[in-house]
C-alpha cells in the first residue's frame, strides 16, 4: 500500500518535470526565433545605414556638377534608413524603443530634403552644413552595436547612437 502511494507521487511528479520541461523548451524556442529575427531586421538597418555613410563619404569627393545627384543619392538613403527603421519597429519585440529614433530621422529627412530642394533651386549647398551631417552618421554608425542581443548593455549603446542623429534635425535655422 506505501509502494502504491509512493509510485502515483512518482507519476505525477514525472508527468509534471515533462509538462515544465515542454514549456520550456517552447518557451526558449520562441525566444530563440525572436531574437533570430530581432538580428536579421537589425542588420539590415545596419547595412542601410553604412550605405548611407559610404554615399555621404562620397558626397565629400564630389565635383560641383555632380553634387546636386550625389545629394539627391544621400536623400534618398535617408528614405531607406527611415523605412528599414520602421519595418525594424513593426517585425520585431522586444527591441528598444525605436519611437524617438524613427521620429529623428523623419525630421532629418524633411530638414535635408530643404537642403536638396535649395540646391536645385541653385543655391549653394553650405558645406559646414553637408560635414555636419557627414560627421553625426559616421558617429551613428559608430556607436551603434555590431549585433543585435537581447540585453540592457545592447539597448544602452543603441540608445547613446541614437543620440548622435538629434543634432541633425536642425539644419536649416
Amino acid at each position: 500500500m506505501m509502494k502504491k502511494k509512493y509510485s502515483k507521487i512518482m507519476i505525477v511528479v514525472v508527468v509534471l518535470l515533462i509538462i515544465v520541461s515542454t514549456f520550456i523548451l517552447i518557451e526558449n524556442s520562441i525566444s530563440k526565433k525572436e531574437v533570430e529575427v530581432n538580428s536579421q531586421y537589425y542588420t539590415g538597418f545596419v547595412a542601410r545605414v553604412q550605405k548611407l555613410d559610404d554615399t555621404l563619404s562620397q558626397t565629400s569627393e564630389i565635383e560641383t556638377k555632380i553634387e546636386v545627384e550625389q545629394m539627391f543619392e544621400v536623400y534618398t538613403s535617408i528614405i531607406l534608413v527611415n523605412d528599414q527603421l520602421t519595418l525594424l519597429k513593426e517585425n520585431t519585440k522586444t527591441f528598444p524603443e525605436l519611437d524617438v529614433l524613427i521620429n529623428d530621422f523623419l525630421i532629418f529627412r524633411g530638414e535635408y530634403g530643404y537642403l536638396v530642394r535649395d540646391q536645385l533651386k541653385g543655391s549653394r549647398a553650405d558645406s559646414e552644413v553637408l560635414m555636419k551631417v557627414v560627421k553625426q552618421v559616421k558617429l551613428f554608425l559608430t556607436d551603434l552595436p555590431n549585433e543585435y542581443e537581447n540585453s540592457k548593455e545592447f539597448s544602452d549603446q543603441f540608445s547613446k547612437a541614437s543620440e548622435h542623429i538629434k543634432p541633425l534635425i536642425h539644419l536649416n535655422f
